[in-house]
C-alpha cells in the first residue's frame, strides 16, 4: 500500500498506475485461502481503485496479471467489469494468463490505470487540526469473507471522494492503521503525535476494508449521516 506511481505527461496530466496482487488465494488444492476467483478479483480491484481514486485520479483502463490459470479469467473480468459498473466507471480491461505452465497455488496481480491534473491531485492537502476518522474495519483473509458486514463498502468511499468537506482518503493496507496515519502525517508535514487508535494498529488491513479520512472539524454531522455505522473518529 502507499501511493500510486505518477507520470508526468506534457499537458498538465499525470497518468498514475495503482497496482495490487494476491498470492495462495483461489480455488487451486494447496491455496491457503479458498475462494472463488469473484471474490480475488473483487478485494484486488477494491485496492487498486480505492489508490487510484484517492488521489483524485480518473481511471479508464484494468490490467489483470493472471496465473491461476485460463478458467480463472473470465471470472476476473467478469467481476471487475460488475464493478465497474457499480461505481459508474467505464474501463477498458486487459491483460495476459500463463497458460504454458501450471502452477500449485493461485497468483493474480491488477493495476488500474487512470489520469489526474496535477493542479488536482488529493495529496497533502489536509490543513492541520483537521479531523481524522476511520471508515470500516482492517480486515485480512477470511475475515473479509465472515465479517464482511464490517468492511467500508466501495460505493460509500466514492461518495466520500465527492464530499468538500473531505480532504484526504488513505486506505489502510497491509501495515495496519498507524503506519496509514503516518502516510496522511507525512504527506502533509504535520508532527507526529499519539492518538487513541481503534483496533490493533498494526493489524494488516488486507484487501483496504477500511480507510481513514482528514476532514472538516465541523462536519462530524454530516460525516455520521453519511457512514453512520461504519465510522470510527480518531483522538
Amino acid at each position: 500500500m502507499g501511493l500510486p506511481l505518477f507520470v508526468e505527461e506534457a499537458d498538465g496530466r499525470e497518468l498514475i498506475i495503482a497496482s495490487d496482487n494476491t498470492g495462495a488465494i483461489g480455488m487451486k488444492r494447496d491455496d491457503e485461502v479458498q475462494v472463488p476467483y469473484s471474490v480475488v478479483a473483487a478485494a484486488l480491484f477494491r485496492v487498486a481503485v480505492m489508490d487510484a481514486l484517492a488521489v483524485g485520479a480518473s481511471p479508464f483502463a484494468v490490467n489483470v496479471f493472471n496465473f491461476a490459470g485460463e478458467e480463472a479469467w473470465c471470472e476476473i473480468e467478469n467481476k471487475v467489469k460488475e464493478l465497474s459498473a457499480d461505481l459508474g466507471l467505464s474501463l477498458s480491461i486487459t491483460g495476459s494468463t500463463e497458460s504454458n505452465f501450471s502452477m500449485n497455488q493461485s497468483a493474480i496481480g491488477l493495476s488500474v490505470i487512470g489520469w489526474v491534473k496535477t493542479g488536482e491531485k488529493k495529496i497533502g492537502c489536509s490543513p492541520e487540526g483537521c479531523s481524522i476518522a476511520l471508515i470500516g474495519e482492517p480486515l485480512v483473509g477470511e475475515e473479509v469473507i465472515q465479517r464482511s458486514e464490517k468492511a467500508a463498502p466501495l460505493g460509500l468511499f466514492v461518495e466520500m471522494r465527492q464530499q468538500e468537506w473531505v480532504h484526504e482518503l488513505v486506505p489502510v493496507g497491509s501495515k495496519g492503521i498507524e503506519s496509514a496515519l503516518r502516510e496522511l502525517e507525512q504527506r502533509n508535514g504535520w508532527e507526529s503525535c499519539e492518538r487513541t487508535l481503534p483496533f490493533d494498529p498494526r493489524k494488516s488491513g488486507g484487501p483496504s476494508t477500511s480507510f481513514l479520512i482528514s476532514y472538516d472539524l465541523n462536519h462530524d454531522l454530516d460525516l455520521l449521516k453519511l457512514a453512520h455505522r461504519f465510522v470510527t473518529i480518531i483522538k
